[in-house]
């Protein structure tokens, strides 16, 4: 119903904050609602809708704010509504962030300071002390060596301290082989076979002046094409000349020994490797490299020809650089912290480095340090006993890693009466692995090594040792057959008749690597000078 003209003509009242009191009227007429009192009860109604805040606004202090809202300004209800709206919510603003100040202590760089918590009690095998491995130090040239006095089974930090090599290769002249091979019977027996395997090897030698392990056509029994390696080859045939006595300068085969030598410095490359491949990872990298600087430096001991030198560092220099920068190890391909030597190659590296001593090639402490750790890595718990690589369970030890790694030892300064030497020693000793020339037995590689371990040891044990052995060797050579290709066997070893151990690899590396490391063996007593005799 609309207003009167009456009640809009008359102004409502405004002189009190108060809401405007109800009027009566009379029954069964309604009655009629002022413009103010509409926007009261439309306010009200808005403010019921709001749920309850969490913080309480009493009713009293409500009213006041809504009525000096509309009496000062006369804001529309919905205006009032949402002022009213945004002083509640800042009013919760407040205390929501008062309360996650403390809870968000991060942020403001409480976790510096240093609390106590209740955090739980780590278990006991992560609270272990982590073990670094590090490598000892080198000993000093000048230190006096001592063995270290330890019970059986005790490991011990022994001194690493290269031997002398001034008198290593003084063995090789005519009287000092004669009185050698006096000292273990059997004299001429060894020399006629050594000559006669040292001219069946001559005869081998191509027109460049190299030797090959799978020469076909030139002696039965070659060894694989996949195993080949003209380096390996040329430097096993002059180390079999050269551990006789043969050089470029002295000797029956000077020509040859001279021709050799020209063919493997002509097969080094800028880097100083002389293996004669140039894909890397070759299993007979290393080996024939190794075996090429032992060669170049024997050369230089014995002859004094200087003009070797230069092609001797670098070999020596590519062995440096090739050594695992942390293990020590060597194996078929420089190595890098992603890799692992292994012992076989190892011997092979250290030797050569050895022998770059015995010519006067420098060669840092550093790398015999770190070969030491690596064979530290691959021996069991005594010392006593090798096996291939880190990674083996160190119970996978064998006659002939044992006999490599314990080499590697008395060069590196071990003493033979150190209770891990005599245990090794002892190993090899033993009636399981007494040599023997026979089907599936037969080993030249392990006796090559076990050789000059027990002549470095020396005593009865040794000679009793080496004449058995060399007895089957010289009984084993072939002293009749053809001298001419493609039958020429005379002089030589055959390498599947019989077969030999796995490990050997003769069948695989064919009649010239097994004549070439047989007489290694036979000259065992005269072609290193016994280690602990030159102290």
């Amino acid at each position: 119903m609309a207003d009167s003209p009456e009640e809009r003509r008359t102004p409502a009242r405004r002189t009190s904050p108060a809401r405007p009191s109800a009027q009566k009227v009379p029954a069964g007429r309604k009655r009629k609602i002022s413009r103010e009192e509409a926007a009261m009860r439309r306010a009200s109604k808005n403010v019921a809708a709001v749920p309850p805040p969490l913080v309480q606004v009493s009713e009293e202090a409500s009213k006041s704010l809504i009525d000096v809202l509309e009496v000062k300004t006369s804001v529309p209800g919905i205006a009032v509504s949402f002022l009213l709206h945004a002083v509640i919510l800042f009013i919760l603003t407040l205390f929501a962030v008062v309360s996650q100040l403390d809870s968000e202590a991060p942020l403001l760089g409480t976790w510096l300071v240093d609390t106590k918590t209740s955090e739980k009690e780590l278990p006991k095998e992560i609270r272990k002390p982590v073990k670094v491995l590090s490598m000892p130090k080198v000993t000093p040239k000048t230190e006096v060596k001592t063995t270290p006095k330890v019970s059986e089974g005790e490991k011990v930090v022994r001194p690493i301290q290269p031997v002398p090599v001034e008198k290593s290769l003084a063995g090789r002249t005519e009287r000092a082989k004669a009185g050698a091979l006096d000292s273990v019977g059997s004299k001429d027996a060894i020399k006629r076979a050594v000559d006669s395997g040292i001219a069946w090897v001559v005869r081998q030698q191509r027109a460049g002046g190299n030797w090959q392990l799978h020469s076909e056509g030139q002696y039965p029994d070659p060894g694989s094409r996949t195993f080949r390696t003209d380096t390996g080859a040329t430097a096993l045939a002059l180390l079999a000349l050269l551990g006789d006595g043969h050089t470029h300068r002295t000797g029956k085969y000077q020509e040859q020994v001279a021709k050799g030598l020209r063919w493997l410095r002509s097969a080094q490359k800028v880097d100083g490797d002389f293996h004669d491949h140039t894909e890397m990872g070759r299993q007979s990298s290393f080996y024939a490299h190794s075996q090429a600087v032992i060669a170049i430096c024997e050369v230089i001991t014995l002859s004094g020809d200087e003009t070797f030198r230069e092609c001797a560092e670098a070999g020596v220099q590519y062995l440096l650089d090739s050594q695992h920068p942390t293990q020590g190890g060597w194996k078929y391909m420089p190595q890098d912290e992603d890799s692992m030597g292994d012992l076989s190659v190892t011997g092979w590296c250290l030797m050569a480095l050895h022998t770059a001593r015995m010519a006067g090639v420098d060669v840092p402490d550093e790398a015999f340090s770190r070969a030491s750790f690596f064979m530290d890595q691959v021996a069991d718990s005594s010392g006593a006993h090798y096996r291939y690589q880190p990674s083996d369970h160190e119970t996978k030890f064998t006659p002939a890693l044992t006999a490599v790694g314990l080499l590697g030892r008395q060069w590196l300064g071990w003493q033979k009466d150190d209770i891990a030497m005599k245990q090794g020693v002892k190993y090899l000793l033993d009636e399981k692995n007494k040599p023997e020339w026979a089907p599936g037995k037969r080993n030249v590689y392990e006796w090559y090594y076990s050789a000059q371990v027990l002549h470095n040891i020396g005593g009865a044990e040794w000679k009793t040792w080496y004449s058995g052995l060399q007895t089957q060797i010289v009984e084993a050579q072939k002293r009749r057959g053809s001298r001419k290709a493609p039958d020429d066997v005379q002089g030589s070893w055959d390498p599947v008749s019989p077969y030999g151990a796995n490990a050997e690899y003769s069948r695989e590396a064919g009649r010239l690597y097994l004549t070439a490391l047989s007489l290694l063996i036979l000259e065992t007593p005269y072609r290193h000078y016994p280690i602990y005799d030159a102290e």
